[in-house]
């Protein structure tokens, strides 16, 4: 996809090239009053030959490429040689206008730029013949002048070399500054439709055409079955070809193509810019064939090559075998914009699929591996993805990169690198949030909210870094260390007679842990709190990565006594129907669907949730509620808790005493009081999978 600025300087260039395309357009027209009457019906019937190619390349294959070219030079030079140059300009200009079958962007520009480079190419052919620059009566062709055909290649061939680099040399800039590559890049890539040779042939050919048309002007459109015979043919060789370097049933690349723009960008660019490789392989696909039959499978995965081939960022996307696809990534190694493509292309492969009626649920795991970093050759760089896609699926995680990344990226990676000193140093710090009950005005939690006091940058919240640590090691140090200060605080509270069970995230590779249960009772342990002090929170992306996992560990803290509390319920694609068999005794309701009350679908949505979780015999906690009136409405509607600054905004682990001292000496019923002598902070977000 094309960037907003390479656009810019896109369209920027096919203005610049407007203004020698005018000079010609004039030059052209000066000499359209001296031009003498002439062939009319040959003109217009070699014009609409000219047109025809244009709209009709030929395919050509090598290797992984597919290119076009065009027999239109042809038909142009045919008319160079039997009209008046400036005539024949202008009507060639003209002819530009035909729309390609391809419609790449920006849309309006386009045929602009044809014009003018159809312009530039064949007034720069036509100087060399003679005409245009006012060097012969503009009546004069150059068949005219001649008396040989051997004389006529001789002013033919420097027209066609001219007019070949000036082409060349317009199309390959514009296609730099239009895909933001380099000039040797794009000529590499495009040398197949660039072959000097096919241009001036056709060049050479083109008197023939001349006289054809002056023996018969009936047999001119004869040569129109030439072309059509040709474009038949080299459609059919690329028809071939492309089901040779395509997967039969999604449509994408397949292996054989993928090893082959491997090797060629590893030939061709060794020394230049470096590229990326994604590995992907599908979650619970195999359930999927077992169960439902692989006739639904494979349209499952026909869905899923429909809507990878749609993703931007993406060069090349293969299916490389089974449920495991491929995905080449050119122009930058850079790690956080890496994980990001591999996020948005498992959000996408995450939305529900409908196959013959049948609702069906799918994740996906993604390998990162960079050239040359991980791999100066095909098969390295593909086991090192592979090995990087295969750790995130153990994992829990979305995207893994493989081991040994030696790309520096500032943002998000850095800071990450900074995350251990930072547990060392003590500057992870928490806010915490009050959680009341609608019922008795009882404060029934608190949530405790990550913060990043960072020494040079200052304040640093969650989305600045947890997302990226989630794909190291650091996350499980991370989480331990969140929840060993989160019960230490809860400790301070209980001693100070107000025992308030505190609330801590966990994010989507925690509860894939089978230790996490173990670690959980014994920082219980250490602070003397019991189970009941602590709810563990959970997104419910966090429980679609690997279900039967998760519930694994979900048991063993159930059964340890922790309550265990569903996370922005709503933003996922979890039914509560599929909460009845995961042991969790609390939902809280996103905040979105909370704010959008006062709209009728925005109320039915969250009252549905209330009855259906009270049907499940779940408590059901609203988020984000911040004035009176969703109280009223989240009251009288049945929901248990509430959150938000209707209740109070995050506090410091400092007032959290003061605050349940000032609230328990109140009377009952005031569910919009906050301490007001408390100095409030700005709201923080949670540490977890989702911030």
């Amino acid at each position: 996809m094309i960037s907003r600025r390479t656009s810019r300087w896109f369209r920027a260039a096919g203005l610049v090239l407007c203004i020698p395309a005018l000079i010609v357009v004039w030059l052209a027209v000066l000499r359209l009053d001296t031009a003498d009457e002439y062939g009319w019906a040959a003109a217009v019937v070699i014009l609409a030959l000219h047109g025809l190619a244009r709209r009709f390349p030929l395919r050509l294959v090598a290797r992984e490429r597919t290119a076009e070219f065009t027999t239109a030079p042809l038909f142009a030079f045919a008319l160079l040689l039997t009209e008046p140059t400036s005539l024949a300009v202008l009507g060639l200009a003209f002819t530009a206008l035909v729309p390609p079958r391809e419609v790449a962007p920006p849309r309006w520009i386009r045929p602009v730029i044809e014009v003018s480079r159809t312009l530039l190419v064949y007034g720069a052919a036509a100087w060399v013949l003679g005409a245009l620059p006012l060097l012969l009566p503009a009546s004069v062709s150059p068949l005219a002048a001649t008396d040989g055909s051997w004389q006529l290649l001789l002013i033919v061939l420097p027209a066609g070399v001219v007019a070949y680099l000036v082409d060349v040399a317009v199309d390959t800039g514009l296609t730099a500054i239009e895909y933001g590559s380099s000039l040797p890049v794009v000529w590499r890539q495009d040398r197949i439709r660039h072959d000097p040779l096919i241009h001036l042939l056709l060049v050479c050919l083109s008197p023939a055409v001349v006289v054809i048309s002056q023996h018969s002007l009936l047999l001119v459109p004869l040569l129109l079955l030439v072309v059509i015979g040709l474009y038949r043919s080299s459609r059919l060789v690329a028809l071939e070809q492309h089901a040779a370097l395509h997967d039969g049933l999604t449509g994408l690349a397949n292996r054989r193509q993928l090893d082959e723009r491997l090797e060629t960008l590893m030939r061709d660019d060794r020394h230049q810019d470096p590229f990326a490789l994604l590995m992907m392989d599908l979650n619970r696909f195999k359930e999927v064939n077992d169960q439902l039959g692989h006739q639904v499978g494979d349209r499952l995965l026909q869905e899923v090559g429909r809507r990878l081939l749609q993703m931007e960022g993406v060069d090349l996307a293969a299916r490389i075998g089974g449920d495991e696809f491929a995905f080449l990534i050119r122009h930058t190694v850079d790690a956080d914009m890496l994980l990001e493509i591999g996020e948005r292309l498992v959000q996408e492969v995450a939305v529900p699929y409908v196959v013959n009626d049948i609702h069906l649920a799918i994740g996906a795991s993604v390998g990162v591996a960079t050239y040359p970093d991980h791999g100066a050759d095909t098969s390295t760089l593909l086991r090192r993805a592979d090995t990087a896609m295969y750790a995130a699926k153990r994992s829990g995680v979305a995207v893994g990169f493989s081991a040994r990344d030696r790309t520096s990226s500032p943002g998000r990676l850095s800071l990450v690198g900074q995350l251990e000193e930072a547990m060392r140093s003590d500057e992870l710090a928490m806010d915490f949030q009050p959680k009341v009950s609608l019922r008795t005005d009882a404060v029934v939690g608190l949530e405790a909210l990550l913060r990043w006091n960072h020494p040079i940058h200052g304040l640093i919240l969650p989305d600045a870094f947890v997302a990226t640590a989630e794909h190291t090691e650091l996350i499980g140090l991370m989480t331990r260390h969140v929840l060993r200060l989160a019960l230490e605080e809860a400790a301070r509270w209980k001693l100070a007679t107000h025992p308030v069970p505190v609330a801590v995230n966990i994010s989507t590779r925690d509860l894939q842990d089978r230790h996490l249960a173990r670690d959980v009772e014994s920082q219980l342990a250490i602070t003397g709190l019991l189970p009941t002090d602590l709810v563990l929170e959970i997104t419910e992306t966090a429980l679609q990565v690997d279900p039967e996992r998760a519930g694994q560990v979900l048991g063993e803290l159930r059964e340890l006594g922790v309550g265990l509390s569903i996370d922005d319920f709503g933003t996922g694609y979890s039914s509560l129907a599929a909460l009845q068999h995961l042991p969790v005794n609390e939902l809280k309701i996103d905040g979105t669907f909370v704010r959008r009350m006062q709209e009728p679908a925005g109320l039915a949505i969250v009252r549905s949730i209330v009855h259906l979780a009270h049907a499940l015999d779940l408590t059901v906690v609203a988020e984000g509620v911040e004035d009176e009136a969703s109280v009223r409405e989240l009251h009288a509607h049945g929901c248990d808790h509430i959150q938000g600054y209707a209740v109070a905004r995050p506090l410091l682990p400092v007032w959290i005493v003061p605050w349940l001292e000032a609230r328990s000496k109140e009377p009952p019923g005031g569910v919009l009081r906050t301490l007001r002598a408390a100095p409030i902070q700005a709201p923080r977000q949670r540490m977890g999978a989702q911030t």
